[in-house]
């Protein structure tokens, strides 16, 4: 073996771990790129004030906007009232207003999960589309738990 270089176990050894962390970077810095494009291209910047109104047994954590093609879309965390051990029913009317105060858009929605079983207080995800409903115009946007279902609405049936 010449003098100065290391033998071929030594390179092997030293490489594969170069290998392996340049590979991982090779895929997940595209994937991250990706989805950081997506986000900036789609959260509202500034965020619209948010109001957000809980009442009863649930409490409405967070919210936040994002532009779609064809409207606006909230998102957001709610969570079972401290005390409060057995299932939350109800519903979400989320309302968007503009500078003037004037209502531009309003759905209903119901969140995903089940709030935690056996004393376990979870979040659960709500997710709301407000089609038609122009995102730069957006100054304000209510998020309102309500306890008693909307009869007419096909998504409470379905949760």
């Amino acid at each position: 073996m010449a003098r100065g270089r290391p033998s071929m176990g030594t390179k092997r050894a030293i490489m594969k771990p170069l290998f392996i962390v340049a590979g991982a970077f090779g895929v997940l810095a595209p994937l991250a790129l990706i989805a950081t494009t997506a986000q900036a291209q789609g959260r509202l910047k500034p965020q619209p004030i948010f109001a957000l109104l809980s009442q009863g047994h649930l409490k409405v954590l967070t919210a936040s906007a994002w532009s779609e093609l064809d409207g606006l879309s909230v998102s957001g965390l709610v969570r079972r009232a401290p005390l409060w051990k057995t299932n939350v029913t109800g519903h979400l009317d989320i309302e968007a207003f503009d500078q003037a105060g004037r209502r531009l858009g309003s759905t209903s929605a119901v969140w995903r999960g089940s709030l935690g079983s056996s004393g376990h207080n979870e979040a659960a995800r709500y997710n709301a589309r407000l089609a038609g409903v122009n995102p730069a115009e957006v100054m304000r946007v209510a998020v309102t738990y309500h306890p008693v279902a909307h009869a007419a609405e096909p998504m409470e049936a379905a949760r």
